[in-house]
């Protein structure tokens, strides 16, 4: 049966329809904005040639900025090489995308100032940034956000909480950053709370889910190099380059690879060095993987340089440690598991380490009582007491396990000096196809150790992470020992080149 309208009523309802329809679509489009310091937060801020001044979330963001209300899978570009200073900062983002829609912050290397790209600057002017309780230049409040390419510097701790960018919501994104030029007023006394990124919810909240930092520098070098932490907590932690600063990572972590963390400091507050503290699994999970890293240069005594769930009880947990190279430090290798009053912490795997450990175990817990088991093998262990200290942990050894002193390593071609620390230099080196082939072990987040794996290195020129390839350990036959695979053609596949740069 056919209904019929009288005309009217047909014009009205393709009206509404219509008025539906475009209100729809203005809820839900997405908008690329522009952000210039010569820009004006009345213009419309949609193309390069009307940016605003400002960011939404920025404190002195007004007019058009101020009035607009950001949505999923809209875009907000900073003009490369300009300045925001200490009265745009702290940027209290609280505006969310989806899964399917991330919001972006960030850049488009087309657009910049002067002659060549460069980041766009946040900088505090050696300043206190943000509110009167909290010290952050950018606190993320909104869920699947992306922080893409931006310099933070100046930023001053005065009392308290102090951050460079705190993620307190789930799946947020920080990513090729560059963090440095840090410092503190006079009579500072509380480090703990100083770090370039956080994802650290406070008030007891439950942890963010899938927060991603990777690709970012946080470099002390031009600092007092005695205050500030790397980064405090996160999912997925990885290719970040970290140096000069008290610890490098700080907390519960799930997957940390392919970071290079060295010059490990003593803080001003008395904070021994940490290189990489792993408290326990991040989120309630059971895994932690640690692979691909380089630890190197604590200049401190009494630092742990690589500690897995060191501040938690995880009974039903499973570790991985693998591909490491850690060396230039003193003491144990790789610290296992917890204190006894912490409880049990579960079960480990160490593969294919290269560690120079200082004149302690290569791996182990000293402490009483053992409360995990620690199963290790393919591990080059260097100026080490014993392989594994098993006071606190079974330790079970699998085989293929070197031990060198340091004469003997020297000897046979390894030593920190090289330009890839502790690598073998001919195919007769000692970890050679020494090595028991893992191939059925490489699943999940163990395939990395079986692949073409990576190694991270640091362009102190323009503050970049740049990853150097490696071979990859063959499917059949015998592997090396220790993290790297040694090939007699081409480059090894070693570790970084640019240990010593500094900041210019």
């Amino acid at each position: 049966m056919k209904v019929k309208f009288a005309p009217g009523v047909l014009a009205l309802l393709a009206i509404v329809l219509m008025m539906i329809t475009i209100g729809a679509g203005n809820a839900s489009a997405a908008t690329t904005h522009y952000i210039a310091a010569s820009g004006s937060d009345s213009n419309n801020g949609t193309s390069t040639a009307t940016p605003w001044a400002h960011l939404p979330g920025m404190p002195n963001c007004t007019a058009s900025c101020a009035s607009y209300t950001p949505v999923a899978g809209d875009r907000f570009i900073f003009k490369g090489g300009d300045t925001w200073g200490a009265s745009s900062l702290g940027v209290d983002w609280r505006w969310s995308g989806t899964s399917a829609a991330r919001i972006y912050i960030g850049v488009d290397q087309t657009w910049f100032s002067g002659s060549s790209w460069s980041r766009p600057i946040f900088d505090c002017q050696s300043t206190r940034c943000g509110s009167t309780s909290v010290n952050q230049q950018m606190w993320i409040n909104g869920a699947y956000v992306t922080l893409d390419n931006v310099e933070f510097t100046g930023l001053r701790q005065t009392s308290g909480s102090t951050q460079s960018v705190a993620a307190f919501r789930d799946h947020v994104e920080v990513k090729n950053c560059y963090f440095h030029g840090w410092s503190r007023a006079a009579g500072q006394t509380d480090n703990g709370s100083t770090f370039a990124i956080t994802a650290n919810v406070s008030n007891g909240e439950a942890q963010v889910a899938g927060t991603s930092f990777h690709d970012n520098v946080i470099d002390g070098a031009d600092t007092t190099k005695d205050m500030f932490n790397g980064i405090e907590f996160g999912d997925q932690v990885y290719n970040n380059v970290i140096r000069y600063v008290v610890s490098g990572l700080l907390g519960d972590f799930n997957d940390v690879h392919g970071n290079l963390v060295e010059h490990i400091r003593t803080s001003y507050a008395g904070d021994h060095c940490n290189g990489m503290f792993v408290f326990s699994p991040f989120n309630g999970s059971s895994n932690l993987w640690m692979y691909n890293n380089v630890v190197a240069h604590n200049e401190c005594p009494g630092g742990m340089w690589f500690w897995l769930n060191g501040n938690n009880g995880c009974a039903g947990c499973t570790s991985y440690a693998y591909n490491n190279v850690l060396f230039d430090t003193a003491g144990r290798g790789i610290d296992i598991g917890s204190h006894p009053t912490e409880g049990t912490t579960g079960t480990y795997y160490i593969y294919n380490n290269t560690v120079e450990s200082g004149g302690g175990a290569c791996m182990g817990n000293g402490e009483s009582s053992p409360r995990s088991t620690t199963n290790f093998q393919n591990n080059h262990c260097i100026n080490s007491s014993k392989f594994c200290d098993g006071t606190g942990t079974t330790c079970v050894n699998l085989g293929n396990n070197l031990a060198q002193t340091m004469t003997q390593a020297n000897s046979a071609g390894y030593s920190a000096t090289q330009t890839n620390a502790y690598s073998p230099t001919a195919a007769g080196s000692s970890t050679v196809a020494a090595g028991a082939n893992l191939t059925s072990s490489c699943s999940g987040n163990l395939s990395a150790m079986c692949s073409s794996i990576t190694y991270p290195t640091y362009d102190s020129v323009n503050h970049r992470v740049v990853m150097q390839s490696s071979v990859p350990k063959p499917s059949t036959g015998a592997w090396d020992i220790g993290a790297y695979q040694f090939k007699a053609q081409g480059p090894l596949p070693n570790a970084p080149t640019s240990l010593g740069n500094k900041v210019n």
